[in-house]
């Protein structure tokens, strides 16, 4: 079956994700076709023709320049016969890439394999704590495979993605539920949260810092902007008092009172007391 790569002409408005191979990380093609989730597609890419699984719904571009691969058909019914084939030889490939490392004695795990539609490449994601040199690995894998080799080394984020697991919350992983593209996850967002810094709490089971931590950092950065510090004089429907410890999420904050050898404390509503950016006071 002839795959080669026709060019298009028509104006791509609209991009998708597509799992290339099936696997994760997804990729973002240029569309022009509506695309429902789990379709499989024919994707254009340096690697000639792919075949992939939507996962997610096309949307619009928005402004500047692009540069998307782009998706030249939806799979037919040949398509996804050959395609049912690669999934099977990708299974093999995987099973001759490891026994291949441990010959070699290379500190690889190999994670995925799929072929190209030309059925003329393998590429096989592996994750390492460290740099490899696989040129002897890669030379044997083309003779045993009888096709043209690629080895990609992917993240620890990746692989959880890849793999699949159960987050610290009891759910499934973000990454495996829906994410697509990973944010910068930094310790900052942890102490913005007032989080303890032990990392059995903090960290995810990829072993990097959890991607929920920044799905309410701007909230955080904003209150922490608008309630008073610790220690900060206040002044309350009830008086004057020291501000104590502040709830982010309820934003109340704790008030000592103290006259004297007498010592009270009350908790107010941010806009109850004198703070900042209320616009109130």
């Amino acid at each position: 079956m002839d795959f080669k790569i026709i060019e298009r002409k028509t104006i791509m408005n609209k991009v998708v994700n597509i799992k290339v191979g099936d696997l994760n990380p997804a990729t973002k093609f240029a569309t022009d076709i509506e695309l429902n989730i789990g379709v499989v597609v024919i994707t254009e890419s340096p690697n000639g023709a792919e075949w992939g699984v939507v996962s997610s719904a096309p949307i619009e571009i928005k402004g500047g320049t692009h540069k998307f691969a782009n998706i030249i058909r939806t799979a037919n019914d040949a398509d996804k016969k050959i395609i049912e084939q690669f999934k099977i030889d990708a299974k093999n490939a995987l099973k001759v890439a490891t026994e291949k490392a441990v010959q070699h004695k290379l500190d690889m795990k190999f994670l995925s394999a799929y072929y190209t539609m030309d059925g003329g490449k393998v590429i096989l994601q592996f994750s390492s704590a460290g740099r490899v040199d696989f040129r002897e690995l890669v030379r044997d894998l083309a003779y045993s495979l009888k096709a043209r080799i690629e080895l990609r080394q992917i993240g620890a984020r990746d692989e959880v993605k890849l793999a699949g697991a159960m987050g610290p919350c009891g759910q499934v992983c973000c990454c495996v539920r829906y994410k697509e593209e990973f944010e910068n996850v930094t310790i900052k967002m942890a102490k913005n949260q007032k989080l303890s810094l032990n990392p059995q709490k903090i960290n995810g089971m990829c072993g990097r810092l959890l991607c929920c931590l920044a799905y309410e950092n701007d909230h955080y950065v904003e209150m922490a902007d608008k309630m008073p510090k610790y220690g900060e004089q206040v002044t309350t429907p009830d008086g004057k008092g020291i501000a104590q410890d502040s709830n982010f999420i309820s934003e109340k904050v704790n008030v000592k009172f103290q006259d004297k050898d007498t010592v009270k404390y009350g908790t107010y509503k941010r806009c109850d007391v004198n703070c900042k950016g209320c616009g109130k006071h």
